[in-house]
């Protein structure tokens, strides 16, 4: 969005001002906030600003209790050079790609933080919706799973065939 003063310059701050109950939103480029005399916040890259998250998924630390590793711990985004350490302290990754690099770590957060690192979703009673899955083709997908050992996915299809069971009765 162009500035709504010069009109030439990306607006990065959005100013609200009320006078006499009337609120007025303008979106400004930097140079014209300046140019108003308006104080602004120095503007960051959110990147930048470190979130005290110590402790994401790490392993406890012994001298304090805390957990988390050195910012350069484990492996390194190739795109961006975000490391797992990092994340741990920030709660943040660093580009699209952080999510390739970490998948085993992100995925074992995911467990942990929520029981699973698959969304199971929600259905409520008397919903009105199709089945879209066919029990028979889930069933297919779990023996195959199972004669490739791959046991978690093996559970997760198997939940998935209880769930729609119960819901067909």
């Amino acid at each position: 969005m162009l500035c709504e003063d010069c009109r030439q310059r990306v607006a990065t701050v959005i100013y609200t001002e009320v006078t006499e109950g009337v609120k007025e939103v303008r979106h400004l480029c930097r140079q014209c906030v300046e140019e108003r005399g308006i104080h602004a916040p120095d503007l960051k890259n959110p990147l930048d600003n470190e979130l005290p998250m110590e402790g994401v998924g790490g392993v406890p630390d012994t001298d304090n209790g805390v957990a988390g590793g050195d910012e350069d711990d484990g492996p390194l985004c190739e795109h961006c050079g975000w490391s797992w350490g990092r994340f741990q302290k920030t709660g943040r990754l660093g580009c699209p790609a952080c999510y390739d690099t970490f998948q085993e770590e992100l995925k074992g957060l995911l467990r942990q933080v929520h029981g699973s690192n698959e969304h199971l979703g929600k259905s409520y009673e008397g919903a009105d919706y199709e089945e879209t899955e066919d029990i028979a083709a889930l069933q297919q997908a779990l023996d195959g799973a199972v004669k490739e050992e791959e046991f978690e996915r093996a559970a997760g299809l198997r939940d998935r065939i209880r769930r729609l069971k119960r819901r067909s009765g």
